[in-house]
């Protein structure tokens, strides 16, 4: 049976403190940087890859995964209302059963945004399936206090508890543009004197468009005032992960709603409106995003990370990642690593 490990207390609360130091000193070797960072690196026993924690004089801290657990893994929480965390998926796969919300998962592309009231449950990795993603968490009491000294006064409302829900299990398309900021606190590695400075000022960004999402009256595209069936949600949920695994030969719009049991039409204007794009530019953007994860991540050439993410051509992949990213892929690595 695997082992069910457990946190809880409020981010940097010295109950949470005590909570994290355990976890990690079970399944990782720790290596402190200097930097603000603490890097644990999975045990072998464990799985592979590594979790980095950056603690920021905001308050807030900077949790990023690229881990890869073998047999899988479960990790349960019980967190006070005041915990903030919003985290971003990039890659893979993460189960969550909450008490109030039910049960859902992160995948890629999906943004989560903690409740403001006491959450219990439990997340699951998948066997051997890597799990990239970045998180911000704090308090919400420091939240307020943070956006006060740079003069927002007060966060938006967070709305009622079915949209708090869906937010929570990274099913509001009101919260994808925070993607972006922190995509850019995962893929940056330099070290550097400005570090710190260029994680808060990301930070801000996310805090920005998260402002914006709150605010944003639209319903989630899953609640029940939209027409889309609970097996349709589930279908739709299954293209993004149909699409790559067969990224080297992807499924017309017409196979894949054959998969799904829908018509094609049903499947574009559904798609777009769980995932606020459309079908392509949502699968475009995953397959770029993990290149430039790999970029960053790993010494492969430009060329094979290309083909790993779908391309057949090194030539189309530079021209879509450059028109993606503003940088090509040798100038991403280098700006970035």
């Amino acid at each position: 049976m695997t082992r069910v490990h457990q946190l809880t207390g409020a981010a940097g609360s010295p109950t949470s403190e005590a909570a994290y130091a355990a976890y990690y000193a079970s399944i990782a070797r720790s290596d402190e940087r200097g930097d603000g960072t603490v890097r644990h690196r999975l045990l072998p026993e464990v799985g592979d890859g590594t979790i980095e924690v950056t603690s920021l004089p905001s308050g807030f801290h900077i949790v990023r995964y690229d881990v890869a657990f073998t047999g899988g893994h479960r990790l349960g929480y019980s967190f006070p209302g005041d915990h903030f965390e919003l985290e971003h998926c990039l890659d893979g796969r993460l189960g969550i059963s909450e008490a109030g919300a039910g049960d859902g998962d992160l995948h890629a592309s999906s943004v989560s945004l903690s409740p403001r009231r006491a959450t219990r449950g439990v997340v699951a990795y998948g066997d051997g399936e890597r799990y990239r993603a970045v998180s911000i968490t704090g308090t919400w009491s420091g939240l307020e206090t943070y956006l006060r000294s740079l003069g927002t006064y007060a966060l938006p409302a967070t709305g009622p508890e079915n949209l708090a829900r869906e937010r929570y299990l990274g099913r509001s398309a009101a919260l994808r543009p925070v993607a972006g900021p922190l995509e850019e606190i995962f893929t940056h590695r330099r070290t550097s004197p400005g570090r710190l400075l260029f994680f808060e000022s990301r930070i801000v960004a996310a805090l920005a468009a998260l402002t914006d999402g709150l605010t944003a009256t639209a319903p989630p595209a899953d609640s029940p005032g939209l027409p889309l069936d609970d097996h349709e949600v589930a279908a739709l949920r299954r293209v993004p992960e149909l699409l790559w695994r067969h990224r080297h030969a992807p499924p017309t719009l017409a196979e894949l709603a054959r998969a799904s049991s829908m018509s094609v039409r049903r499947l574009t204007t559904g798609f777009r409106a769980l995932y606020g794009t459309s079908v392509r530019e949502y699968h475009r953007r995953r397959c770029l995003d993990r290149a430039a994860a790999l970029l960053v991540g790993t010494d492969w050439t430009v060329a094979r990370i290309g083909h790993e993410v779908g391309y057949a051509s090194p030539s189309n992949f530079c021209y879509a990642f450059r028109r993606e990213k503003g940088l090509s892929p040798a100038r991403f690595r280098h700006t970035h690593s």
